[in-house]
Order: C-alpha cells, then sequence, then structure tokens
C-alpha cells in the first residue's frame, strides 16, 4: 500500500487488504477485478480485528456498473437483522456508509453518483457519540448526526465486493430480493480506529490515479461485411459474462451483403430472441409470446428465461435463395415455472418462430403458439429497442419522429412522442394499420407488415391494430427505460434504468392482428419483416404483395400462394415440363415484390429465366436436400405490376 505516496500522510491502519495478485493494474501495484454477478472475498471476524469505539473504512472503487440492490463495498453486518456496518453503493452510483443503531439502518448518503470507469476513494467514519461522516476523493460530502456510543462488529465477518445476504432491488420488485456483487475494481481497502483518521485523510493532497484499462461492453452482433445467409458465430458481450454460459452451440446470425448492411441477431444473451441490428448498431426486438400472470412472479415470456434454458436456435435451410432460422422457446415466469402447465400430462405452453429470410431483406415471422388456453390474454407484437451499456433512449429514439404506420388502402401517418399527460401505452395510431417503421436514428429501420385477415384480435378488436406509447416515464428518461433485460442475470419482473451502465430497453408501440389460423391447441400468427431506409407509406406495394399475391398459372393451372412461406409451391400434378412457362397475372393490386419459387421432386436447377422474353439478372437458385427428395428453390428479383410471363431455361 502506497497511500503515503498519493496523499503525502502516512496512517497506521487497523486493518489493511491490498490485491498484490489481482487482476487488473491498480491504485499501487494491482487491483481485484469484481465480476458484478458472484464474486466476493469474505475475511471470517476473527481474521479482522474489530475497532474500538471509532473507525474509518478507506477504499478505492472504478466501477464498470452500478449494483440493481444495495451492494456492499465492504461490510460487517449481520444476515438476519440490522447490526453492524456497511460502505455501499445504489444503482445511480450514490455512496452509502450505514450502521445499526436499536435494531434499524441509520445512513449517510453523498448527493450524487461517483463516475463509472474511473478510481475513486470513498472514506467514511462512525465517530462514537457524533455521527456518520461520508468523503468521496478526499472532499466530505454528507453527515449525519448520530449519538450512538459503538457499533457492534466483532462477530461478524467482513465482506467484499458481495451482499452477504439478498436485498430487494432498486426502483421495483422489493418483494423480490436478489444478491449483488460488486462490477468493477477495488483496491487499498482499509480500516482504521484513529478518530481523527477522517480528517487526516481529508487533509491529504488528493491525486487520481489512472483507470485501468477494462473491456468495452458492446452488445455482440457478429463480423463486418457479413455475406448472405444463416452463420452459426459464437457472439462474445464479454469475459465475465461469457464464462457464465453453459454449453458450446453458438449463437446465429444472418446476414446480407454488402449492399443491405444490417443483420438478424439470434443471441443466447437475449435468450435468443432475434433482434435487427442496423448499419449503425442500433438494436430492436419485435417482441415475443408473452402470457396471463398465471406463475406467481410476473407475465411469463422469454425475458424471464435469463439462462435460455428454454430457448433455442438452430438454422435449418440456408441455400442461395433462402436461409430458414426456427427459435423454439417456452414462455416461463421469472420464478422459472411455465404457464398452464399440466399436472397429469406435465406439458405447458411452447411457442416456436419460423423466420424465412430471403435475399431482398425481407422475413417472414411464423409464430405458433401451442396452450390448453389460446383464449386467455397474450400479446406477441412489441416494438423493443435494445439498447447497449452506454445507451440512453434518447440515443435511438427522436421525439418527433418514433415511427410511420400505414394501411392497405394506402393511408399512412407518422408519429412523434407526445410528452403531455402520463406515462401511457395505448394510444391509437391510424386506424387499420398493418405497415409500421420504427425510426432508429439509422439508415436502415426496422420493418413489420401485420396479416390483416378479419378476425378477433389479441386486444379484442378486430383485424390488425398498432397503439403507440405516450407520456413523461420517469425522473431518468422521458421514455421507458428498463434493465431487467436483456443480458441480466438477476432474477426480477421488472425495473426501471437510471443510468446507461447496463444493457436496457425501452419501447414505442404495440402491435396486435388476428390469428392466422388455430387448430386445436396450436394457433398461428403472420408478420413481414426486414429494414427499410423509406417511411411506412412506401411499404404498401410489399405489404400487397404478400397479402395480395398475384395469381401465378401454369398452364390452366393455378401454383398456390404459401403466405407463411412468401413462396409459389408447385404441387407434384405438374409435371416438370409444364413448370418451365408460369405467367404472373400482376397488377396494381396484386404487385409483385420478389418471387420465390419451391418446386418439390426436382433436383435440376435453370440454366437461365427470362421474363417476357428477356434475361432475368440477378435470379438465385438452390437445391434443398429434404429427407423426402430434393427441393428446388428460385428466387426472381422481380417487381411487376401487369402480367409477366416466366420462362425457365
Amino acid at each position: 500500500m502506497m497511500i503515503s505516496l498519493l496523499f503525502q500522510i502516512a496512517l497506521s491502519a487497523l486493518f489493511s487488504l491490498s490485491f498484490d495478485d489481482g487482476a487488473v493494474p491498480g491504485v499501487s501495484g494491482k487491483a481485484a477485478l469484481f465480476d458484478g454477478f458472484d464474486s466476493r472475498i469474505v475475511m471470517p471476524a476473527a481474521e479482522v480485528p474489530a475497532p474500538g469505539r471509532h473507525f474509518a473504512v478507506d477504499v478505492w472503487v472504478c466501477p464498470v456498473a452500478f449494483p440493481k440492490s444495495p451492494c456492499p463495498v465492504a461490510c460487517r453486518q449481520r444476515a438476519d437483522a440490522p447490526g453492524g456496518w456497511s460502505l455501499w453503493l445504489d444503482a445511480r452510483g450514490k455512496v452509502h456508509f450505514s450502521v445499526a443503531s436499536a435494531g434499524e439502518w441509520v445512513s449517510v448518503e453523498s448527493p450524487g453518483g461517483i463516475a463509472l470507469r474511473q478510481w475513486s476513494r470513498l472514506t467514511a467514519q462512525f465517530r462514537a457519540g457524533s455521527g456518520l461522516y461520508l468523503a468521496i476523493d478526499g472532499r466530505e460530502v454528507a453527515r449525519t448526526p448520530l449519538e450512538l456510543p459503538c457499533v457492534e462488529q466483532a462477530q461478524y465477518d467482513l465482506w467484499v465486493g458481495r451482499t452477504p445476504v439478498p436485498a430487494p432491488s432498486f426502483f421495483e420488485n422489493q418483494n423480490i430480493p436478489i444478491y449483488s456483487s460488486f462490477d468493477g475494481v477495488i483496491d487499498e481497502l482499509n480500516i482504521y480506529e484513529d478518530k481523527n483518521a477522517f480528517a487526516r485523510i481529508l487533509c491529504g493532497k488528493f491525486l487520481r490515479p489512472e483507470p485501468p484499462e477494462l473491456e468495452a461492453r458492446v452488445l455482440p452482433s457478429g463480423p463486418d461485411d457479413l455475406p448472405w445467409g444463416a452463420w452459426y458465430i459464437p457472439l462474445r458481450y464479454y469475459e465475465a459474462f461469457d464464462a457464465r454460459w453453459r454449453g458450446s452451440v453458438p449463437d446465429v446470425v444472418i446476414g446480407f451483403g454488402p449492399e443491405q448492411p444490417w443483420r438478424v441477431v439470434f443471441w443466447r444473451g437475449i435468450s435468443y430472441a432475434p433482434c435487427f441490428v442496423t448499419e449503425k448498431g442500433n438494436w430492436m426486438c419485435n417482441e415475443f409470446i408473452e402470457r396471463k400472470k398465471v406463475t406467481g412472479w410476473g407475465c411469463t415470456e422469454s425475458m424471464s428465461d435469463k439462462h435460455a434454458d428454454y430457448s433455442s436456435v438452430r438454422i435449418v435451410e440456408n441455400t442461395p435463395v433462402r436461409t430458414v432460422v426456427v427459435w423454439r422457446n417456452l414462455p416461463v415466469g421469472v420464478n422459472q415455472k411455465i404457464p398452464y402447465r399440466s399436472d397429469e400430462s406435465l406439458w405447458g405452453d411452447c411457442s416456436e418462430e419460423t423466420y424465412i429470410f430471403y435475399p431482398d431483406g425481407v422475413g417472414v415471422r411464423k409464430m405458433d403458439l401451442w396452450s390448453s388456453h389460446l383464449g386467455d390474454w397474450y400479446e406477441w407484437c412489441q416494438s423493443l429497442q435494445v439498447l447497449h451499456p452506454s445507451q440512453r433512449p434518447e440515443d435511438v429514439l427522436d421525439p418527433s419522429r418514433i415511427m410511420s404506420v400505414a394501411a392497405m388502402d394506402g393511408r399512412s401517418a407518422t408519429y412523434g412522442w407526445d410528452f403531455e399527460g402520463k406515462a401511457r401505452q395505448n394510444e391509437p395510431s391510424l386506424p387499420g394499420a398493418n405497415i409500421q417503421v420504427t425510426y432508429l436514428q439509422s439508415r436502415w429501420n426496422p420493418f413489420l407488415v401485420l396479416e390483416d385477415g378479419p378476425g378477433t384480435n389479441e386486444k379484442g378488436g378486430s383485424g390488425p391494430e398498432i397503439d403507440r406509447y405516450a407520456g413523461r416515464w420517469s425522473e431518468f428518461s422521458l421514455f421507458p427505460w428498463r434493465n431487467h433485460w436483456p443480458v441480466t442475470q438477476d432474477y426480477v419482473i421488472g425495473r426501471y434504468a437510471c443510468v446507461p451502465d447496463a444493457a436496457s430497453h425501452t419501447y414505442t408501440a404495440t402491435q396486435y392482428n388476428a390469428p392466422h389460423s388455430i387448430e386445436g391447441c396450436k394457433m398461428t400468427k403472420l408478420m413481414l419483416c426486414g429494414c427499410t431506409e423509406g417511411d411506412a407509406g412506401g411499404l404498401l406495394p410489399l405489404a400487397k404483395s404478400w397479402l395480395r399475391a398475384p395469381e401465378l398459372r401454369c398452364g390452366g393451372v393455378v401454383i398456390p400462394y404459401d403466405v407463411t412461406q412468401r413462396a409459389y409451391v408447385l404441387p407434384p400434378s405438374v409435371a416438370l415440363s409444364d413448370a418451365k412457362h408460369l405467367t404472373l397475372e400482376a397488377s396494381p393490386e396484386h404487385p409483385a415484390e420478389g418471387i420465390c419459387l419451391i418446386l418439390p421432386g426436382v433436383g435440376v436447377q435453370p440454366a437461365g429465366i427470362s421474363i417476357d422474353g428477356k434475361p432475368c439478372e440477378g435470379f438465385r437458385s438452390g437445391v434443398l436436400q429434404a429427407w423426402d427428395g430434393p427441393v428446388l428453390q428460385i428466387w426472381l428479383p422481380l417487381k411487376a405490376a401487369k402480367t409477366v410471363d416466366i420462362t425457365l431455361l
């Protein structure tokens, strides 16, 4: 310990703890790096001298993120009731020094939070019969009078960087206590019994040491310039987080080539829920199945599956024509219970989402939900903006231009954020809207197109609806801002964010539409998704090409269009020789915006394709080797609003 060099004074500590074999550079020599999950240092009470009536605690800290429940930098306290003392941080980075008095905690609190990723010196003193004193960086910041003659602590272990007992989370879920560990670096812990130690430290000259170089924390989305296709890629966040995961199966990323510099990411840190990542690295998720509060702890959804115990992703097709990724998940409560689980069969709710993407960057999302209670409340689509640890909602949302929507009849509107009034989440947008673009201050922004068939939607209305959020949400952000998801390992239902120190999320709209089908205990919902450079109104031809697809004829036979695949699937009754000449009866109300042809049983690719007698540039073909035989897939980058003839050469 080199306190004399830093402060030009020399104090005799009753107890000292330095970290000469630590992991990172410290104030002097090495320092201890705490992982923010379960790291700790525990010194048995017998090995820690007990001060007399007065004592002071002095320590250097360099936090990377703040705790989600009260986390001691150092403490000696009882496990079952207030007793002893604790020097701790809260979620805003404020410093607290607490001692037990008459079975209650009495505290002194700093007026503001300390900085992230730089050293701060915390000095606290209990002075018998006088009170509590707190200093940061050699300057007193707060004091609390207290006529307590002494603090009992001799029988308590010394804990460093970890709470010995679970404590309620800040802001929400006070009935769900959690453990917290310090996330960052701790060095040079000293405990003094000199009554004047606090004043003598404050008289010294403060010199802030250089902070250690610590890993950046950026949500991972794979390498730059990712080519077309789905790829198994082990996505790395930061070392301590990655080390916690069990299993070696990597994550999945879908790339669209350099002309479409965005991607779709299925990452274990978000329980594999697919996220669209723009060219600026801004993330958005279209949510997942969420069920009624029937498990005891909040809504049941993959958001509560902190370890991805009930979630998996796999690539099932990857050809030049399309890529198909399946994400299977069980919506669970924070207590890991599955909704509507039968005591007899043990089957409960299960969700499987299939994503089929084509080279134009447009994908079909097909969500299948199996449940014995399909009639109970559910939600499946919501615009969730996922934020990096350094981001606030204001960094990705422009209050004047949050989203645009459009309806199939051509009406469209653009909405900013309405800050008037209380926070609310049920503001209707354009009646009948089923097309939406969410703006993330990027060139490319996520879009969705809801299936617009008749029937009762999950809100109880008819057909598609898009509701937006509004109002002022908290003192920390004008927008809703929460950090219980993603990547959080704490089993809490919800929690507001107050500092951009950890991954978090916000949300701007919720979407509703009638099911595509219900068959027994299975419900299917559909939407198109991707990223666009335009507004919602500009996606109307694409929406019509999917929901009002033109007829494709082969001779006198109409080739079925499968809206769940965004593809024309030729039936076995159509001979290959006949399938070489097709007529697409496109029109302004039934346009074509890229088409896929599926020919089961065909294993030979065409040498070329012509449209109205002219070569089709940019077509793609591939053969999928399925268990029941080959399947020829053809992609045509065709845009048409009139009848065209297609010939396979």
